[in-house]
């Protein structure tokens, strides 16, 4: 029972520290992406963080109820004796598409925007009763991995060499590799506690054998002042309202993009299936933003340029450019042109 209890506990800190990457308050003000509440969840959102228990309702899997509809991933679960004084405890949880949502109650609908297809958790414990909680999500692909990954990671935090790519942020840490996400976390920053995320990584990093590669479209943001740490990579509307609320509802009707911070600007790139659908939402976000008072419109006398300001000051430059959107979003006014001119060279060289 103390078990069970203390993994509701740590899992419900995960989905905590996923929300707190959110830089806008989205779940007030995003439209049509209401946080999902409902009475069967096994964890209820109370104030300052507390957490009640309720008994698991049908269709949640737990260690006794294996699902025939995924591959079975607990192969990658570090056994008693892999990570030196750190213990497997307590049962196993597993979830399986939409009963993600039965565990971490409004947290589930970023990972499904990536391309979530299973979970499985995990307590370890060491000899002076530390706590630290596994969980390792299976995505639909490479792509889907890092996506997430990327989304819920900070662009501060010590990078360790586990995986694709690792990094530690305060109490827990997040990996990559091949089509699966890997977040271990702690109760708290002691190198005790440091020590065991670094070693139940190595462990199942150790046991996940394809590794995968990014998506080429992060490959096209320009080298030069880039913020590794803060490259998204996007695969949806709730993605990109994280980043920036260009407007209401999904008005790029946003597929795939990516997102990099350059400290005064920031350059967003979307990819469409052709030019046809990218000229089509290029209209489409020109008049919702138009409409919008969020923003002042500043004509521009190319039809395949779009530029405004928003209430912050900051200028937002967008270009259609064949199958792609070009954006750039900051304290910058005529250095947007250059800065979309050398996004264009470098899809004129993956192009060619």
């Amino acid at each position: 029972m103390w078990h069970t209890i203390l993994k509701t506990k740590i899992t419900h800190l995960s989905a905590v520290l996923l929300f707190l990457n959110f830089n806008q308050s989205w779940s007030s003000q995003l439209p049509n992406y209401p946080v999902t509440q409902s009475p069967k969840c096994l964890i209820t959102q109370l104030p300052n963080h507390q957490v009640t228990q309720s008994p698991n309702p049908p269709g949640c899997l737990t260690s006794n109820q294996s699902s025939s509809r995924q591959d079975d991933i607990s192969a990658f679960l570090p056994k008693k004796g892999e990570t030196g004084t750190w213990q497997p405890t307590g049962s196993i949880d597993k979830a399986v598409g939409e009963d993600l949502f039965l565990l971490i109650n409004g947290g589930a609908e970023i990972y499904h925007e990536y391309g979530f297809k299973q979970t499985i958790m995990q307590s370890y414990e060491n000899n002076n009763g530390k706590a630290i909680n596994l969980e390792i999500f299976e995505m639909e692909d490479a792509a889907s991995a890092y996506g997430i990954y990327s989304f819920k990671t900070g662009s501060r935090g010590k990078v360790i060499p586990s995986g694709n790519e690792a990094l530690i942020e305060d109490y827990y840490l997040n990996f990559w590799k091949g089509n699966f996400l890997v977040t271990i976390t702690g109760f708290d920053s002691e190198k005790e506690t440091i020590d065991g995320l670094i070693t139940i990584a190595e462990a199942i990093d150790a046991k996940i054998k394809n590794t995968g590669k990014k998506p080429q479209l992060v490959h096209l943001l320009p080298d030069e002042n880039l913020c590794e740490l803060s490259v998204k990579y996007l695969k949806g509307n709730l993605a990109l309202f994280n980043n920036y609320e260009f407007g209401s509802g999904n008005i790029f009707g946003l597929k795939i993009g990516v997102m990099g911070n350059y400290g005064k600007y920031k350059i967003f790139i979307f990819k469409y299936d052709d030019k046809y659908e990218s000229e089509k939402w290029f209209e489409n976000a020109k008049k919702s933003m138009k409409s919008n008072a969020r923003f002042d419109v500043y004509d521009m006398p190319v039809c395949s340029d779009f530029s405004v300001f928003d209430k912050n000051g900051d200028r937002i430059f967008m270009k259609l450019y064949q199958d792609f959107i070009i954006i750039v979003v900051g304290t910058v006014t005529t250095e947007g042109n250059e800065i979309i001119g050398k996004v264009q060279s470098r899809i004129k060289r993956a192009i060619n």
